[in-house]
């Protein structure tokens, strides 16, 4: 899936970068793989096939309080998304554990389309739970995992004949002595193969465009985590505090 509450001052943790698209050349039958690793890499295949891979992580300063800690403030897991993703998005609980999302609109050539995803999100507390790179002193984490995409709202004739997505996010609150930080891993890797119909489009728009697409819908959910997320927690911190007078 990033104004910051934080003075300008205060640091800004994050590990994250872009690659430009690098062309492969593969058979006619070849599939576009997602890269892996810490760094992030786009990849573009000459059989009109794209592939997609972010990986980031990132840490802001957290001031917390003992009667309004982060662990209780994630177990909301609805107000949560709700905060990561951008103010013109939409979300819909369907149970305990899912939401869908509808995303703000993507504008490319003639097309305008609005992207929905479902969400499932869950809290884990048992460290032998925890994802490999997540610490196991942690007290609790939200895990946020992507399980799927559609675009309603887009022609049938456009439609991606083979689109994947693979993405999970953690959301967690790492104390080290007086200092705590807020901390999210994020994982994203998409494939898709472009539409027939935009055949007359030369390669390398359609490239520029998904690339575009993909990374400011990445960047926006980065803001969300480091931005409105904090912002909404201290929110709740407020609302704790009065409601403790």
């Amino acid at each position: 899936m990033a104004s910051i509450l934080l003075n300008q001052c205060q640091p800004w943790l994050s590990r994250t970068g872009f690659k430009p698209p690098k062309k492969h050349k593969l058979g006619h039958h070849g599939r576009a793989r997602a890269a892996s690793g810490s760094r992030n890499r786009l990849e573009w295949k000459n059989n009109r096939t794209s592939s997609f891979s972010y990986r980031s992580s990132a840490g802001v300063p957290l001031h917390e309080l003992s009667w309004a800690s982060f662990d209780q403030y994630i177990e909301d897991k609805g107000r949560v998304i709700r905060s990561i993703f951008p103010e013109k998005s939409t979300s819909q609980k369907l149970n305990e554990e899912e939401w869908r999302v509808k995303m703000t609109p993507i504008q490319a050539l003639f097309l305008t389309c609005h992207p929905v995803i479902h969400i499932k999100a869950k809290c884990i507390s048992e460290a032998e739970d925890y994802p490999p790179e997540i610490p196991g002193h942690i007290t609790k984490l939200l895990e946020v995992q992507i399980i799927r995409c559609e675009f309603p709202d887009l022609n049938a004739d456009y439609m991606p004949p083979d689109f994947n997505i693979n993405a999970r996010g953690a959301l967690y609150v790492e104390r080290q002595g007086r200092h705590n930080w807020m901390k999210n891993q994020l994982d994203i890797s998409v494939s898709l193969a472009f539409p027939p119909l935009l055949a007359w489009v030369p390669e390398y728009v359609l490239q520029n465009i998904a690339q575009s697409v993909l990374k400011n819908y990445v960047q926006d959910i980065n803001n969300g985590f480091a931005v409105r997320l904090l912002a909404d927690y201290n929110s709740f911190k407020r609302n704790k505090t009065k409601n403790s007078v």
